[in-house]
């Protein structure tokens, strides 16, 4: 479970970035055979306001201070989403310097130390798609938004100059390095054509990491807007639709409930999307989305309640990548389905993977929980509200009793499988005798006298009898076992209390109906 903490790491009061643009869709290049077979590496525009009072750093490169931009392609597919560009692949861009900032929202107060209040910056496609200022996304902290210069890939060179150069924190990947003449794909935002091709419609995301910015400040870092993507040989087209979205691509997902949560002060969010279709008269499908916003550590796990009990079938899992040995597993652990990542492929920032599976259990609320990848500060692991296959065990009160007084029927916990120790509960009068009768469905018969028989005839069992003690407490045991054929099962149990002139054809008084409902969790 996530926890918070007395406050965020590194804050800067009155520093808040908007993404507040991204158009200008390019492509830098293109790799592979023949259509549909290869690659092309994408690229678009950028502009970034300051909201804030306090000036964003925005030095260059090789100092630890600035910005830095993530790149994603997204597709809907099948009804599903899924991200197409690998992450490991995109290097994130080094923002260097700011140009001529315009006003956004106020007049522009420019310092020269940076992104002043007031100010947007602008990065044309060409500049963010330029390799001398792409280095990988694993070297930065997306929650701190630290980056170390020294031993970077900046650092090392492509390729690598070796030491001592490799780790003086002087620039050893040069301009013409880092043009890769014979790959003009390699680093940049690329997407395999076979994707696009296949894709019901298409996104383009970024993302901004400021250093020292709020967590609280930071969902509109994140946007996206639609585009198509049509072939002419030997050319694409891509063609912008509608307005730039600030937050999170999932949200575009139609019939999807998406949630977001952090691990407290210590790390940052995730999103998940949950999408469930119902194929058939006992048969839906449960689609997940993932999405690591910022959270430093990464996920390992994700995990959803599932009953013994349950079917499972059609399980899938995509990540965005192309190596299906790095793929997460599945394994049902208990009263869970569990996807887990190998060592080599934790789910991290600006990233999201997608899982989907079929089951014979109707969607009820519940939380799923992604698994922390990393040591670090904070919980192990954080959990999610979203629809799940595993209704949590319950009791519902339902009706009213008859007497005065009238007993009161509850239990001494929820009925979960197992619980060897569940027992009804009966609140009467001290050593009142009585039984308790219990049956597959519900009813309303009228007995009279203000009598209601609250239990359905055509099963009605006499579970047994009962004497309240000196307090007036029953306890009729009713020991659940470890069977997954219990799993989902509903008993409704209603209390008679003998007594002599009572309301119920002169010998009882009943209490209100309770339905149970048998599940694992």
């Amino acid at each position: 479970m996530s926890r918070p903490l007395a406050a965020q790491a590194n804050t800067v009061p009155g520093l808040t970035a908007a993404l507040t643009d991204a158009s200008g869709l390019r492509i830098l290049g293109r790799r592979g055979l023949g259509h549909p077979g290869g690659e092309v590496a994408i690229a678009f525009s950028t502009t970034t306001c300051n909201l804030g009072t306090a000036n964003i750093q925005w030095d260059g490169p090789m100092a630890p201070r600035h910005p830095v931009f993530a790149f994603s392609i997204v597709r809907e597919i099948d009804g599903r989403l899924e991200q197409i560009s690998d992450p490991d692949a995109a290097f994130v861009k080094h923002a260097f310097g700011v140009g001529l900032p315009s006003s956004c929202g106020g007049p522009c107060q420019p310092t020269g130390l940076g992104l002043g209040p007031n100010c947007s910056d602008v990065y044309n496609a060409f500049t963010n798609g330029n390799r001398f200022f792409l280095g990988p996304r694993q070297e930065v902290d997306p929650w701190l938004g630290i980056w170390e210069p020294v031993g970077s890939y900046f650092d090392r060179g492509d390729p690598d100059v070796g030491l001592p150069g490799n780790s003086d924190g002087q620039r050893s990947l040069f301009q013409n390095s880092a043009n890769f003449p014979t790959d003009p794909v390699q680093n940049r935002l690329a997407v395999g054509e076979a994707d696009l091709v296949a894709a019901d419609r298409l996104w383009f995301c970024c993302q901004i990491v400021v250093r020292g910015e709020d967590g609280d400040l930071r969902r509109d870092n994140l946007g996206y807007r639609e585009f198509t993507a049509d072939w002419a040989e030997p050319n694409w087209t891509l063609t912008e639709i509608g307005a730039w979205r600030r937050g999170s691509v999932l949200e575009n997902w139609n019939g999807a409930v998406v949630e977001t949560a952090r691990n407290g002060e210590d790390d940052g969010h995730f999103f998940v999307a949950s999408h469930v279709t119902q194929l058939g008269p006992t048969t839906w499908r449960y689609d997940y989305a993932a999405q690591n916003f910022d959270n430093a550590r990464g996920a390992a796990a994700l995990r959803i309640p599932l009953c013994a009990g349950a079917s499972l079938a059609n399980v899938r899992f995509r990540d965005a990548n192309a190596n299906a040995l790095d793929d997460w597993t599945h394994a049902r652990v208990g009263p869970e389905l569990a996807f887990l990542a190998g060592p080599t492929n934790p789910l991290d920032w600006h990233s999201f993977y997608s899982f989907s599976f079929e089951t014979d259990v109707p969607p009820s609320p519940g939380e799923v929980t992604l698994d922390q990848a990393r040591i670090g500060p904070g919980a192990l692991a954080v959990s999610l509200p979203a629809p799940v296959p595993a209704p949590a065990a319950r009791i519902t009160f339902y009706g009213a009793g008859c007497g005065s007084p009238h007993p009161v029927l509850s239990s001494n916990g929820p009925p979960r499988v197992p619980t060897p120790g569940f027992a009804l509960k009966v609140a009467t009068v001290p050593h009142a005798p009585g039984l308790l009768l219990v049956s597959l469905g519900a009813d309303s018969i009228p007995l009279g006298n203000g009598c209601v028989q609250h239990l359905e005839s055509t099963v009605l069992i006499t579970h047994g009898f009962f004497a309240a003690d000196p307090n007036g407490i029953a306890l009729s045991p009713f020991p659940i076992p470890n069977d997954p054929v219990l799993e989902g099962l509903r008993l409704y149990w209603q209390a008679a209390r003998i007594v002599a002139g009572g309301p119920m054809l002169g010998a009882a008084s009943l209490s209100n109906g309770l339905e149970l409902l048998l599940s694992c969790r």
